[in-house]
């Protein structure tokens, strides 16, 4: 399959917005307990609602397709199709996704599949997760059968979101489940991630489909602010941590000898890393690489001792704190603006970024499968919602992506996130970066498209044959 027209279009996640918990014959999943759980501590609210997309996809979808997108990308709840994992497959939760599937084409909509965004089924949370092997296995069989159920309308799919970030969060920062503190655990943890996508990707080509089948890595354009030798190769081990351990991977086939040689100077176990297991990394090589991307990484040289990680979930300004000794400490350019967060807006990084790509992986299409800002929206006197802060975030990513093509980058598609606000990960639901604001404080739920939706209506409209004539 060629793609000729540029994708245009946002995005979710199961968890996020679908709701409906305990419906459709749906089993737990890890995130359905720590949100239930006393580990839930900081913004102590639940995806148990969300808002509600498993009963109003149709209605979401359709204003994507009024707000002029012609994609989205959304994920499949593993807990929907197998509820236990391992077990067998649900007609109940299958026949969800084929409607939602159905209703995407109905309006003009092409969907892009995400196979696994962080929920994984309580029952293999609960037997090791991703640090066992054996889920791995459960993974492919479970994507077999998407496959089977709906590879015959679904021509882009993305094997696992964000192997880098989730096991961050996972086994970093400590604030998602398990919730534990261990680099050991998440670098064996994203090793499985990454051969489980590679057996996807070669299992989905032995089905005979012709669609595109890729990866979503977080990346970051990762930069200095003093031009010193200390400096450069602090950004390299930065490189090599959130980016290279990830893309190379998936696009090349194989990790990089700096990777392995690290993990082994650091003293790490490595012997999950199996002989065997490289044919399959070679074999499971993906499309395109899918690109979620907000901000870059200003790295400096790690003068302190030990480990520090720390994220900001509550929005209090507080920027994220990082150093990993042997590593890079992460800098900060005080020049900048941030968001509530202690995100940086800095737009010329998905620039930079896309032509480090191209630099690195030549003949690799990207798919910017994410980008957004989120922040504190309300809705004004006048009754709508002015998110003019977000509008200038994305006017300056899209601007550099052209100017990025311009340069002979091959971009396919953007996907805004999010389509509407959604549950927001540990940060809750006041952190919003939905192009249509929801009202969760009404029972109806009600949708209100932000000016950034209309923004986004009238950018797609100006500059989509453009975008067309650049796909390569």
């Amino acid at each position: 399959m060629k793609n000729r027209k540029f994708l245009w279009g946002s995005a979710t996640a199961a968890y996020q917005c679908e709701g409906a918990w305990k419906e459709g014959g749906k089993g737990l999943s890890n995130w359905d307990v720590f949100c239930h759980s006393d580990k839930n501590n900081v913004n102590p609210v639940t995806g148990d609602v969300a808002c509600d997309h498993y009963h109003r996809y149709e209605e979401d979808i359709k204003r994507m397709a009024e707000g002029g997108q012609n994609a989205y990308r959304f994920s499949i709840a593993w807990t929907r199709i197998i509820p236990d994992g391992t077990g067998e497959r649900d007609r109940e939760g299958i026949d969800f996704y084929n409607r939602l599937i159905n209703a995407c084409l109905k309006y003009g909509i092409e969907p892009l599949v995400t196979l696994y965004h962080y929920d994984l089924p309580k029952t293999l949370f609960e037997m090791g997760g991703w640090e066992n092997r054996d889920t791995t296995e459960a993974y492919v069989r479970y994507a077999k059968v998407c496959f089977e159920e709906f590879g015959d309308r679904v021509n882009y799919w993305a094997t696992i979101n964000e192997p880098n970030y989730e096991t961050l969060c996972c086994y970093g920062y400590g604030n998602y489940p398990p919730n534990v503190k261990s680099l050991e655990r998440r670098w064996k943890a994203m090793y499985h991630m990454m051969l489980a996508s590679a057996k996807a990707v070669a299992l989905y080509r032995g089905m005979g489909y012709q669609g595109m089948i890729g990866l979503v890595s977080d990346c970051y354009s990762i930069d200095f602010m003093e031009d010193a030798e200390e400096y450069r190769k602090a950004a390299g081990f930065a490189d090599l941590f959130f980016n290279i351990s990830v893309n190379d991977v998936c696009v090349r086939g194989a990790y990089p000898e700096e990777y392995r040689d690290k993990l082994m100077e650091e003293g790490y176990d490595l012997s999950y890393m199996r002989k065997e297991d490289e044919e399959i990394f070679k074999a499971g090589c993906v499309d395109y690489l899918g690109v979620n991307a907000y901000c870059r990484y200003l790295a400096k040289p790690c003068t302190e001792k030990g480990i520090s990680l720390t994220a900001n979930n509550t929005g209090d300004g507080k920027k994220k704190k990082l150093f990993i000794e042997g590593w890079f400490a992460l800098d900060e350019d005080k020049g900048l603006e941030k968001t509530p967060w202690g995100m940086e807006i800095y737009p010329k990084s998905i620039y930079d970024l896309l032509l480090d790509l191209k630099k690195r992986y030549p003949n690799m299409p990207v798919i910017i499968t994410e980008n957004g800002v989120g922040n504190y929206d309300s809705v004004s006197e006048d009754g709508e919602v002015h998110d003019q802060y977000r509008i200038e975030y994305l006017q300056g990513y899209v601007d550099w992506i052209e100017k990025a093509m311009d340069a002979g980058c091959d971009v396919r598609g953007y996907f805004v996130w999010s389509a509407m606000d959604v549950y927001s990960w540990i940060n809750g639901y006041k952190k919003r970066y939905g192009l249509v604001y929801v009202d969760f404080d009404d029972q109806g739920l009600r949708r209100i498209p932000k000016d950034s939706y209309y923004w986004y209506k009238n950018t797609i409209r100006e500059k989509g044959e453009k975008f067309d004539g650049k796909v390569q």
